[in-house]
């Protein structure tokens, strides 16, 4: 069963990263808009399903270390290698100077949706670090799963009331000047997609066919109102663009739904099992796709299909020949193994 699980598991994020790399391909198309209805909350969904509570306070603080490593590590490498990509690049052109340096360096460190370009997806990393924390300590404190509900359902109420009060009445453009690091707001409403994850572990491991076919005939459903004029939907978690309090629950979990459904049939395909390397390797494509297409499309230019390939391959064979060829520098790239420490037996006379 747990073979079976890792093997949908794998074609999940294989699906999902691949549609991270070819959303950021290009700009205009449905498709496009499409993708950003579901992408981010079914990482979120998926990492709610593998969350574990702690149980004691021990527990909690080898659990932020062990995220801190494993996230934050590969986070500050990535971050320093493509700034100084960046820096070298503005000397070259003669458009850096001082204010430019520590407006960038001020971007840097606030990070979240401040941070564009070739770190245009390393907000996701900071909310999820942020979103599992504060989820471990609802799980922590509030032992019962409706109190955990009721609380994750605030959070997600919170998200909106910034959106939907907030953001209109401070105005968009001023708002996205505040200070707010890693986007933390952002982590109240992912919180809910990573609580969903993990109160329906049950019901995702095993997506009945009615449940599945249902929410594929809904998605379709949204998307043919979207197509005819008669939907206006939008979801962006890095710049706060969700202000539907209903259907940014509804069509989020139902086309999340649709796509775990699908790839628990695909992960029986034979040749679909080969490709689900680029699940395993979900996190090191998100970080070098944009980075890997920001250097070559300076040469020539293509469209989103080579954009694709080039953001999947390159970010392969970078961990293949390059990360794992280096032991001293691979854990700064894929993150730092953390052992807890055993506890040590007194022997009573």
């Amino acid at each position: 069963m747990k073979i079976e699980r890792e093997k949908w598991l794998d074609v999940t994020k294989m699906i999902g990263i691949l549609l991270v790399v070819y959303g950021h391909s290009t700009e205009g198309p449905h498709s496009i808009t499409f993708i950003y209805w579901f992408h981010m909350p079914l990482f979120f969904i998926i990492s709610g399903y593998l969350f574990k509570p702690v149980n004691s306070i021990s527990e909690l603080k080898f659990y932020i270390k062990k995220l801190t490593c494993k996230l934050l590590v590969p986070y500050c490498t990535y971050l320093i290698l493509f700034s100084m990509y960046d820096i070298a690049l503005e000397i070259h052109n003669g458009s850096m100077n001082t204010t430019a340096l520590l407006d960038e360096g001020l971007s840097l460190l606030i990070g979240g949706r401040f941070i564009t370009g070739v770190h245009g997806v390393f907000w996701y990393v900071t909310c999820l670090f942020i979103s599992q924390i504060l989820f471990a300590l609802i799980c922590l404190y509030f032992k019962k799963n409706l109190s955990r509900l009721v609380l994750v359902i605030s959070c997600y109420l919170i998200a909106h009331f910034e959106t939907i009060k907030l953001v209109p009445h401070i105005g968009k453009h001023t708002f996205n000047q505040i200070s707010i690091p890693w986007n933390m707001d952002v982590a109240l409403l992912a919180i809910f997609f990573l609580g969903l994850g993990f109160f329906a572990k049950k019901l995702i491991s095993f997506i009945p066919n009615t449940v599945g076919i249902t929410c594929i005939s809904l998605s379709i459903l949204y998307m043919t109102l979207y197509e005819m004029n008669k939907l206006d939907y939008h979801l962006s978690l890095k710049y706060l663009r969700y202000n539907h309090l209903f259907l940014d629950a509804l069509i989020p979990i139902t086309m999340t739904f649709a796509v775990l459904y699908l790839c628990q049939k695909l992960a029986k395909v034979q040749i679909i099992q080969s490709c689900t390397v680029f699940g395993k390797e979900s996190l090191t494509i998100m970080y070098i796709h944009i980075f890997a297409n920001a250097v070559l499309s300076q040469f020539f230019e293509y469209g989103p299909l080579l954009y694709t390939i080039i953001g999947l391959a390159v970010p392969m064979l970078t961990k293949k020949f390059v990360i794992e060829s280096q032991p001293t520098i691979k854990p700064l790239f894929i993150g730092l193994n953390v052992k807890r420490k055993p506890k040590l037996k007194v022997r009573t006379a």
